[in-house]
């Protein structure tokens, strides 16, 4: 198994099946390349321990900060069990009392938004209710499956616009500690709208890095502006396919990697990627058939959730999505999809990226090396999907981390270089004393000079070792 040989990036959630460090080691071993730390669940002194555990294990490993965000649940004084058209009531005021009754939380002047016919999904639509009657007092039910309601389910209202604040309490105190921690890499949850972008940014270092969780219609149908505003990408699909109907996720996520992809912005998915695996040792058919399209449609990243966070088998649904990527990827022609991404040829920038990835492809060269400051010039040339490796070298270990999602991409930290030849021969020293080249091979760099100005990709250059 070799990890480094797959160009689509694995991000794997840690939970109670993988937070024993004999775990994080092997996961690091099979090639994770991110692990994200839901803020849904845990508590902070086990966030803590275990950022200890992964920093002893691998001190520049990436983590993602996947914040809470807005979300209603239910609150039960015991399990509520019934049958299709059973009638129960959400109660507005009085905790429930009964068992046919239920409260919410997270949400509040509820009874002025439902209106009779509104759809009530909970669990993640493995329940459906349908509004009847709405006070002041309560919301009278008609269960439209048969089912069982837990507590502190989640709770979803499809047509709904249901105002948050851009920013939770608890997404600020998580913020902090995230920070606190030295973890760069931080995902919105449930956003509509560039706005909880920009309220994320306005409390954060410049370095870091917000990634946008799709996961509302609305958030779907602003993707463009959302791709503006943020760093990354993701197509969350566990409540993005309760918020929409289950049918049209297929082509709503297709629309939105085409999106972030025209952005050059890179794009993860997410959720159910291999589900089954959280019981069994083996994929499904239609889980590696599924993992597959999404390599077919280009993204950068796939994302375990519940598999290894939760999960029986954690390592094995490491390993397969490995072994499926590696072997989906060997099947794409690479040198037609720099054409389906807009260039800018009055940009400098771009320009030289395309150039570089032609040029890569014309002489058959071992990889493109890219220097970069900020990441910019890495991405602009990982967007157009070249077959060669991507080599990027930066003085910054936060862009290093910044990079850790992006397709293709190997990132180096190395010293900071003013001068262009130095540069090039620290570069090469350092890809021979790793075995990557050898005399004879060709490599195509690109850099923005001068260096540590963002945006200013301008330097193409060919060397042979």
């Amino acid at each position: 198994m070799n990890p480094a040989a797959r160009k689509t990036k694995i991000i794997v959630s840690l939970g109670p099946s993988s937070y024993d460090e004999s775990v994080l080691k092997e996961l690091l071993h099979l090639g994770t390349d991110l692990f994200r730390l839901n803020f849904s669940h845990g508590d902070y002194h086990t966030y803590r321990e275990l950022i200890k555990s992964i920093r002893k294990l691998s001190p520049d490993m990436p983590i993602m900060a996947d914040l809470k965000g807005t979300e209603i649940r239910t609150v039960c004084s015991e399990t509520l069990h019934f049958r299709k058209d059973t009638h129960l009531s959400i109660v507005f005021q009085d905790p429930p009392d009964g068992e046919k009754e239920f409260a919410l939380t997270g949400v509040d002047a509820l009874h002025k938004l439902l209106v009779p016919g509104s759809l009530i999904l909970i669990d993640d639509g493995n329940v459906e209710l349908v509004a009847e009657k709405v006070t002041s007092q309560r919301a009278s039910l008609r269960a439209l499956t048969d089912g069982t309601i837990e507590n502190a389910k989640s709770v979803h209202f499809p047509g709904l616009d249901i105002p948050f604040p851009l920013l939770t309490d608890k997404d600020k105190e998580d913020i902090t500690f995230a920070l606190d921690e030295g973890l760069d890499l931080i995902a919105a949850s449930m956003i509509k709208s560039r706005d909880e972008i920009d309220a994320i940014r306005a409390l954060v270092p410049d370095h870091v890095t917000i990634i946008a969780k799709i996961e509302h219609p609305l958030a779907a149908q602003n993707i463009d502006s959302i791709a503006d505003s943020a760093d990354m990408i993701l197509v969350a699909r566990g409540d993005l396919g309760v918020q929409m109907p289950l049918t049209s996720l297929p082509v709503i996520q297709k629309s939105i990697i085409a999106a972030a992809r025209q952005k050059g912005k890179p794009v993860i998915v997410a959720t159910q990627m291999l589900e089954s695996m959280r019981q069994n040792p083996r994929a499904t058919r239609a889980e590696v058939t599924d993992i597959a399209t999404a390599i077919y449609e280009s993204v950068d990243a796939l994302m375990l959730t519940g598999e290894t966070a939760a999960g029986r088998y954690p390592l094995e649904a490491v390993r397969t999505l490995h072994e499926v990527a590696l072997n989906t990827e060997a099947h794409i022609d690479y040198s037609r999809i720099k054409d389906t991404i807009p260039v800018d040829k009055k940009n400098i920038s771009d320009a030289i990226s395309y150039a570089s990835v032609e040029a890569a492809l014309s002489l058959q060269a071992k990889a493109i090396i890219c220097f970069t400051s900020s990441g910019a010039t890495a991405l602009r040339v990982t967007k157009f999907r070249p077959p060669a490796p991507i080599i990027s070298f930066t003085p910054h270990s936060h862009v290093a981390r910044k990079l850790s999602g992006a397709f293709g991409l190997t990132t180096i930290t190395t010293s900071f270089f003013d001068n262009t030849d130095r540069m090039i021969e620290e570069a090469r020293n350092i890809l021979i004393r790793r075995g990557v080249a050898c005399p004879g091979d060709i490599f195509v760099i690109t850099a923005g000079m001068p260096m540590g100005v963002k945006g200013t990709t301008n330097m193409l250059k060919v060397i042979e070792i």
